[in-house]
């Protein structure tokens, strides 16, 4: 018997609870639909991929994935090997276009079963360990200015190596916003903004400007996922980095930004161009213009989560800290049966095959 045939395709759709409500310039949640994939091969290995995208961020959702994979992707890749990644991605194209992160969850569980198969974590399979550690992130959501600064506070002293706060609704509310985090925090922490395409060009080169003077790490999609003149025009007009999120939804549109030279950095979110397979591609792209990356989170949990921390280890250009254990804090509670170990800021690398984590699979009850 040949190892590592796919020989089902399952996918679970669970509505998880939030902690709290969670808002940005595009949407307010209380809840998040994560779709979880469990792949099985024909010798009986096991693998799990999983995403949670928002339908007003990606077009996607818990629900339109368990409707993709159904559909058009189970078909197209049962009986296909799991190695064979890029063709599989070829019949997943071929059979629905778009629909990123009900690819993205399916490729997850390909490394996770070709870790399994190996005996080697999925790092070893995407270019090896690069770093043993990876640095974090966290991200302060749209809420009331005291709730922002006691929760920025308090995630400085947990050890967090960026702040990167949500913007993007009222200029003036993040002018004060900004403002009062250097007042009362200080200026020894990089400070990153996120828009989430909440402003035209000629808003966000105003108020950036403004801002520019509290000193920035960089500002992230500060304008509409199309406008990429605005972004490259922001990148000439601004002393502050500006970084890619929404603008790069898959291999295809990362050359658009590079060729335009819209951006200095990219947020790769591994649950939304595709995977894997296509986070490591498009991190190649930018390390040959020598641009940098970070591994940014959809509120992925466990499943997802560990999937973005084996692309950062592997990935010489992801040098960012990334905020891609938001998901799991922010959540009532995971799908995995031991967190990842955090500390000063930093996440280790899960060391056991696969993703290198156990998932209640008690979901699929």
């Amino acid at each position: 018997m040949n190892r590592g045939i796919i020989k089902n395709v399952e996918v679970k759709v669970l509505e998880l609870p939030l902690k709290k409500q969670w808002k940005i310039s595009l949407y307010e949640q209380t809840t998040r639909a994560h779709a979880v994939i469990r792949i099985t091969t024909e010798d009986g290995i096991i693998g799990f991929g999983e995403a949670a995208p928002s339908p007003a961020f990606m077009g996607e959702t818990g629900y339109t994935m368990e409707v993709a994979v159904n559909r058009y992707l189970k078909d197209a890749v049962i009986g296909m090997d799991v190695f064979s990644t890029d063709l599989i991605h070829e019949k997943m194209n071929s059979a629905i276009y778009g629909n990123y992160a009900a690819k993205s969850a399916i490729d997850m569980a390909l490394y996770d079963i070709m870790g399994k198969i190996t005996e080697l974590p999925a790092y070893r399979l995407l270019g090896g360990l690069y770093r043993e550690k990876a640095a974090l992130s966290w991200v302060v959501g749209m809420q009331d200015l005291d709730a922002s600064i006691e929760e920025a506070r308090e995630k400085l002293k947990e050890g967090y190596r960026v702040l990167k706060v949500k913007v993007g609704k009222s200029p003036e509310v993040d002018y004060r916003l900004v403002k009062r985090i250097r007042d009362e925090l200080g200026d020894g922490f990089p400070l990153r903004l996120d828009a989430n395409q909440g402003y035209n060009y000629s808003t966000a080169l105003g108020i950036f400007r403004r801002l520019e003077v509290f000193g920035l790490e960089s500002i992230e999609q500060p304008v509409k996922r199309w406008d990429i003149q605005g972004m490259r025009m922001l990148r000439e007009r601004l002393k502050t980095p500006i970084m890619a999120d929404e603008s790069v939804s898959d291999f295809h549109s990362a050359g658009v930004v590079i060729r335009e030279q819209a951006c200095d950095s990219v947020n790769i979110k591994v649950g939304k161009v595709g995977g894997l397979t296509m986070a490591k591609k498009i991190a190649a792209c930018l390390e040959a213009e020598g641009l940098l990356a970070t591994a940014g989170s959809n509120l992925e949990v466990g499943i997802g989560s560990a999937a973005s921390i084996h692309f950062v280890a592997s990935t010489v250009n992801a040098d960012i800290p990334n905020d891609m254990l938001l998901g799991g804090p922010l959540h009532q509670h995971d799908i995995i049966i031991e967190d990842f170990k955090v500390k000063d800021g930093y996440v280790e690398v899960p060391q056991k095959p696969g993703l290198g984590i156990e998932v209640d699979e008690s979901i699929f009850k």
